[in-house]
Formats: C-alpha cells, sequence, structure tokens
C-alpha cells in the first residue's frame, strides 16, 4: 500500500512539473521579455506622452487603456506563436537548444492557444469601440500576414517587422484620438533602429535561411553589400536623433540620446571588422539594448518640451469629431 501511494505522488509531482515545464515553455514561446516590454512602453507613453495636463494616477484609472494594453498583448503573443509555428524548420538550425515548439508544447496546443489569444484581442477591441476594433485588427491581420508571407520576402518583410513593433503606439493614439510631434519622432527613432537591427538579424541567421532555401537579404545582395545597406541604416537611424537633439538639450532624455548615438557609433566601428554571425550577434545585442532603453527611456520625456522648439500638433476629440489644428503659440 505505501508502495502504491509512494508511486501516485510521484506520479502527481511528475505531472506538476511537467505542467510547469509546459507553462515555461509558453511563456518562452510567447517570448514575454518582449511582450513586457512593449506593454511596459505602451504605459509610459501613456502618461508621459499622450496624456498632456492629466495626472498619472488619473490615467492609469482609465480602464480602456488597461484593456486596449491587454488587447495588443494578446494580439502579439499570437503573433509570436503563429510566427514559431512558420519558423519551426529554421529556428531547428538556428537556435536548436532554444526552440520549444512541438518538442515540449504539441503544435495541436499551440495552435489552440493562438486561437485563444486571437479571440482575447478581438473581443476586448470590440469592446473599446469600432475605430479601435478595426485597428487592431488590421494589426492582428499583418501579424499573421508577416508571419505567413513577408517575412520571406528580403526588406519588405524587415519592414513589415518594424512596423507592427511600433503599430502599438498608433493603436493607443487612436483611442485617445491624439497625437503630437513628441510621439511622431519617438515612433520613428524606433522604426529606424528596429529596421536596422532586422537586417542585422538576418546576418545572424543567414546559416539557416541558406538551408531551408530562404531569400534573405544576405542571399541576395551578398554579404558586403549587406553590410552597406546596414550602415546607410544606422546612418539614418541618427536623422531623428538629430532633429530631436536641439529641443531636449536642456532635458533628462538628452543623456539617452548621447548614449545612444554612442553606441551606434560603436556599432559602425564593429561593422566594418564583422565577418561571422558571432561578430553580427554582437552588433545584434547592441541594438537590442539600444531599443530596451529608448522605452525605459520615455519616462524622462517632458511633454511640453516641443513648445520652445518644435511645432506642436495635435488631435483633439471634440463632440466626436477628430480635428487637426496647430496651437496658436506656434502660428
Amino acid at each position: 500500500m505505501s508502495s502504491t501511494g509512494s508511486r501516485q505522488q510521484n506520479s502527481f509531482a511528475d505531472k506538476k512539473l511537467s505542467i510547469f515545464v509546459k507553462l515555461l515553455a509558453m511563456l518562452s514561446l510567447v517570448r514575454w521579455y518582449n511582450v513586457l516590454l512593449i506593454t511596459i512602453g505602451l504605459y509610459l507613453s501613456s502618461i508621459f506622452m499622450l496624456q498632456e495636463g492629466v495626472s498619472k494616477i488619473t490615467v492609469l484609472k482609465e480602464l480602456p487603456l488597461h484593456l486596449n494594453i491587454l488587447a495588443i498583448a494578446s494580439f502579439i503573443m499570437a503573433g509570436y506563436i503563429i510566427n514559431a509555428f512558420y519558423d519551426f524548420e529554421k529556428d531547428m538550425i538556428n537556435h536548436p537548444e532554444t526552440t520549444v515548439f512541438d518538442r515540449i508544447i504539441s503544435k495541436k496546443f499551440c495552435l489552440n492557444s493562438y486561437i485563444f489569444f486571437l479571440f482575447i484581442g478581438v473581443s476586448i477591441s470590440l469592446f473599446l469601440g469600432w475605430k479601435v476594433f478595426i485597428f487592431n485588427s488590421f494589426f492582428s491581420t499583418g501579424l499573421w500576414i508577416y508571419s505567413h508571407k513577408l517575412r520571406k520576402k528580403p526588406l519588405s518583410g524587415e519592414m513589415g517587422a518594424s512596423l507592427l513593433t511600433v503599430a502599438p503606439f498608433a493603436s493607443l493614439s487612436l483611442l485617445y484620438m491624439e497625437i503630437n510631434t513628441t510621439i511622431i519622432l519617438y515612433v520613428c527613432y524606433i522604426l529606424a533602429i528596429t529596421f536596422t537591427r532586422e537586417v542585422i538579424k538576418k546576418m545572424v541567421s543567414l546559416k539557416g535561411d541558406l538551408i531551408v532555401n530562404e531569400k534573405s537579404i544576405p542571399i541576395i545582395f551578398g554579404i558586403r553589400n549587406t553590410k552597406y545597406i546596414i550602415l546607410i541604416l544606422m546612418l539614418l537611424s541618427l536623422i531623428p536623433i538629430a532633429i530631436i537633439l536641439p529641443a531636449i538639450i536642456t532635458q533628462p532624455i538628452v543623456y539617452y540620446f548621447g548614449l545612444s548615438f554612442i553606441m551606434i557609433l560603436l556599432c559602425l566601428t564593429l561593422l566594418r571588422f564583422a565577418r561571422t554571425s558571432t561578430h553580427f550577434n554582437k552588433i545584434n545585442n547592441i541594438y537590442k539594448i539600444i531599443i530596451i532603453l529608448a522605452i525605459l527611456s520615455i519616462i524622462l520625456y517632458k511633454i511640453h518640451y516641443e513648445k520652445n522648439h518644435l511645432p506642436y500638433y495635435s488631435y483633439f476629440h471634440i463632440n466626436g469629431l477628430c480635428q487637426l489644428k496647430q496651437s496658436k503659440e506656434h502660428v
């Protein structure tokens, strides 16, 4: 009897361990760290960029904000799942030790989870109104199109991934019916550095692309020409910094842009001597840090800085109509 009871306890413990391992694998599959970073970025941009003159507590008390961010997070997690589904073969080549799809968790479970997250996102978006619903539906469809079609096409795949990265911020602007020069320049900067990193990642995953016969940028244009493309993109990503710099020269955010400028220059130096995937992965990791710091640095923004330096444009929602007007201070 004691032996039978011991086996049952061991079986129960093994089952609990299996569920825990699958949960960890699922978190890895949906890239929880990326979802968390975007979620933090959305909250910070709502507080420091979009809600001018509104206290932080008031912003955080708004239920539509939390629901919209939950919907966006659900769509992003669904996007990562379907992307893993289509990228399984290449991931087994490039990252065999970290690939959990169809190993720890089954394809059926993953697809059911995809449908679940999709349902959550669509349901919440519908509750928030037809404008948010339409935009988030396009966002979700875009994630699927990227995973199924765009990711295999050179340049358009990288640009698609970059646009989908900044799209959640546009969803928040639509929720509040407000946009200003601060968030426009910020989104352009994020778009530029994300696009650059997407191209760099293609140099890192070159081996897998060759084996699965995927026509990536390095395969089509060659490694030398791809390095020139990355060089141009790195230089272009400095343009938003140059535009913002005069306006924020006395603000705390200038320290981030100064640091990012130095890090990009460092990457330019590393790019010159890069030969292997390991070399390009170092550049990729530096750009990853730049993006993470860009999200966290939102807290250093001061909404009113553009009133002294840049034309200030904002959308105002008045009586159900969205009107674009320019502040009288800058006419």
